[in-house]
């Protein structure tokens, strides 16, 4: 029993008053956004019972309390144990209103921008000195999960009534919290009660008892000068846990939650691989650790399939990237690098994989897709074995990039984590150049930005891992940025374009192949058969008032030899190049082609069109979020108009026309990157037709060769590189 100091509002016994500093060494503890540096004054009271609506104190009574501080809504909670002087408390949202009733729960619940901390007190006379941790969310800015342990110190004072109606104001900044200081029988005890919760399905009441156990081994883990042995029995139990805490976020339908749980999960992985490493504790235990961390992408699965809309699970696939990219590195440190490519790609183009493998009434469903398979280590080389392609797979996080390497053959090699300085700059100056190549100065700018990224993405992958035949298509699977980059243009370290070595066809994810696969299979051979659809009149008006589109006559004029190239063409030109013309195919055309303008939208990707005759009460804007319920027919798609390969970057791949019209039928599409030449374009359309109609030739090796024979004529690679193949090919 602590020495009574003075009497409280409600007329309790008060035992102590603490005023906390925040000091670290001597310095201002670090500002991380939103840490709940509060300034209050904690009074605790010796005896007495919590009595609801006694603002600004605190009651032990015989070890449960409650708080209610209204001015800066601070919750302080005391449990039954003072062993060591320690007193285990919590604190709740700054915008609370209400606390709830007792609940021993040792954490710090930090304002939305952080997650997790913890601190601990200990008297010693009349100084309290306190332990505080803090864990910092990548959402609230920085690079990723960062732990915080500053050592506060204050003195106990008295504390006398606070008038009514008087709010105590804080005259420094305190800080708050840590774990109680309990046994390892006793942590062992609360994490089975736990689990059994989880087990029968209690998950609202096994939330809390998670939380307090894995607090607990968190600070056994971290105590100074603990025996290593010890620290990586705690930081395997914890390990063990974080499963059934993500279980729990994500049966309470707390995404955020499950989130921090995964990202929890894999930064505690990574301390226990690096504590039994240094230490020499745990070795053979590293596979199973790792098959603990293969599971937790799972959680993500399982939330993104109980989602309806498909800018849901966008979202969904978005706000796990943070996560995606942790275990990704993680593995791929550990060695695992199948296991890493296979985490990479659960973060990629999810809800996309989705949308390809609905099926129904309502073909392809936006609302309600079924939820694609998810990519196993099994299921991966299945897929890869089926693709019979060699495919080579980015990963860039930060300044890291990883490559990987996957034959037919099932041979899998990985290089990494290569430095990827400069790779982000590169790929928007491409962008900012390559639509205003004006003179040799902006030529030779152009040349040496296609140099640079092939340092950085093909040079260091060795030709022996490469198919040697020039006409074995590559799919290359880029990612964030990377999907902006004109891969067949890059230059490699013998001065020779991609494409003079490869085809090369793309995709945002290898979990969308099962689904062109099915797709191609379960339809005939087709014959080669054109639907064009070249310079529609009217023409829609451009958004936002801009400059209005004109007419495309030169192609119009020209395109009779595109059409000559097929023994069965359709072409519809002005009134006819309609959105009506995609319908009513008794015999599907094997290739469908789009000679008109084409506008990309950034921000709002899904109204990113395509420009249509604006006839029979249509606007002549064909939506990229309206050709997701369109059955498009051909095999092979031509969107010959500037920049239908762009739009918004993010985990889902490219958010805008790409997206949507591969997902309405074709499983080949041929895109543009940035803006075009009506001349140039119709020398790639006229070359790609040829070989199309011809027979004989896969959709990427026909655009690989047209691209070799334009280099080859001395065309410019701005000429020629911002087509794109998107698909199988």
């Amino acid at each position: 029993m602590v020495r009574p100091y003075g009497h409280g509002t409600a007329g309790y016994e008060v035992s102590y008053a603490v005023l906390i500093r925040p000091e670290l060494d001597g310095t201002a503890l670090p500002e991380l956004p939103g840490t709940l540096i509060l300034g209050e004054v904690f009074t605790l009271a010796a005896e007495g019972a919590a009595r609801p609506g006694a603002p600004f104190w605190m009651v032990a009574g015989d070890g449960d309390g409650e708080v209610r501080y209204t001015p800066g809504a601070v919750g302080v909670r005391v449990g039954p144990e003072h062993r060591g002087g320690v007193l285990p408390h919590w604190m709740m949202w700054p915008e609370a209103e209400a606390w709830p009733g007792p609940d021993p729960v040792p954490r710090l619940l930090l304002p939305r921008e952080a997650d997790t901390g913890t601190a601990g007190f200990r008297l010693d006379g009349d100084r309290v000195t306190g332990t505080v941790r803090l864990w910092a969310d990548p959402r609230a800015g920085w690079p990723r999960p960062r732990r915080y342990t500053a050592t506060v110190t204050g003195t106990r004072t008295p504390a006398g009534p606070t008038p009514a109606g008087v709010t105590a104001s804080p005259p420094v900044p305190a800080v708050p919290a840590v774990a109680p200081r309990v046994t390892a029988e006793d942590r062992m005890e609360l994490r089975s009660r736990a689990q059994s919760l989880v087990l029968e399905r209690r998950y609202a009441e096994a939330w809390p008892l998670l939380a307090r156990a894995a607090a607990s081994y968190a600070a056994s883990a971290s105590r100074p000068g603990a025996w290593p042995g010890r620290v990586v029995s705690d930081l395997t139990s914890l390990a063990f846990m974080t499963p059934y805490q993500a279980l729990c976020a994500l049966e309470l339908g707390d995404y955020d939650g499950l989130l921090d749980c995964l990202l929890a999960a894999v930064d505690v992985r990574r301390t226990l691989t690096a504590v039994s490493s240094a230490s020499g504790y745990g070795p053979g235990h590293e596979e199973e650790v790792r098959a603990g961390a293969r599971i937790l992408p799972g959680f993500v699965e399982a939330w993104r399939s109980r989602l309806a809309e498909d800018t849901a699970r966008i979202d969904a696939v978005d706000a796990s990237r943070p996560f995606h990219a942790a275990l990704t590195l993680y593995l791929f440190e550990q060695g695992a690098h199948e296991d890493a490519l296979v985490a990479s790609e659960a973060g990629r183009a999810r809800a996309f994989a989705d949308l390809l493998s609905a099926s129904g009434s309502r073909w392809p469903s936006r609302a309600g897709a079924s939820a694609a398979p998810r990519l196993t280590r099994a299921a991966l080389r299945s897929v890869l074995a089926r693709h019979g392609r060699t495919v080579v797979e980015y990963a860039v996080h930060g300044d890291l990039l990883l490559i990987w390497v996957a034959r037919p053959d099932g041979t899998l090699r990985a290089l990494g984590p290569l430095p990827a300085t400069g790779l982000g700059e590169l790929t928007a100056r491409w962008s900012a150049l390559a639509p205003d190549v004006v003179d040799d100065d902006s030529v030779r700018a152009l040349d040496e930005v296609l140099r640079g990224l092939g340092a950085l993405l093909w040079d260091p992958v060795p030709r022996s891992w490469l198919p040697s035949d020039p006409d074995e298509t590559v799919t290359v699977v880029p990612h964030g940025d990377l999907l902006r980059v004109p891969f067949p243009a890059l230059r490699t370290a013998d001065g020779r374009f991609l494409v003079e070595r490869h085809p090369v066809a793309l995709l945002p994810a290898l979990g969308v192949l099962p689904a062109l696969h099915e797709r191609r299979a379960s339809r005939p051979p087709p014959s080669p058969r054109l639907l064009a659809l070249v310079d529609p009149a009217p023409l829609p008006d451009p958004p936002d008032g801009g400059v209005p589109f004109a007419p495309l006559t030169w192609t119009r004029r020209r395109f009779p030899a595109i059409a000559s190239l097929y023994p069965r063409a359709e072409v519809r030109t002005g009134e006819e190049a309609a959105v009506t013309a995609l319908g009513g195919h008794r015999r599907p055309p094997s290739v469908v082609h789009f000679g008109t303008h084409a506008v990309t939208l950034d921000d709002d990707a899904l109204d990113s069109f395509v420009a249509l005759a604006a006839t029979g009460g249509h606007d002549g804007r064909l939506r990229a979020r309206d050709v997701l319920d369109l059955r498009v027919p051909g095999d092979v798609v031509v969107l010959s108009a500037c920049r239908t390969g762009a739009g918004r970057v993010g985990a889902d791949g490219v958010i805008g026309l790409s997206r949507s019209f591969l997902a309405a039928g074709p499983t080949t599409l041929v895109l543009t990157l940035c803006e075009v030449e009506e001349a140039a374009g119709f020398e790639i359309s006229h070359g790609l037709h040829r070989l199309l109609a011809a027979g004989g030739c896969s959709p990427a090796l026909a655009l690989c060769r047209v691209q070799r024979e334009l280099a080859a004529e001395g065309y410019r690679p701005h000429e020629w590189s911002p087509f794109l193949l998107y698909g199988l090919g």
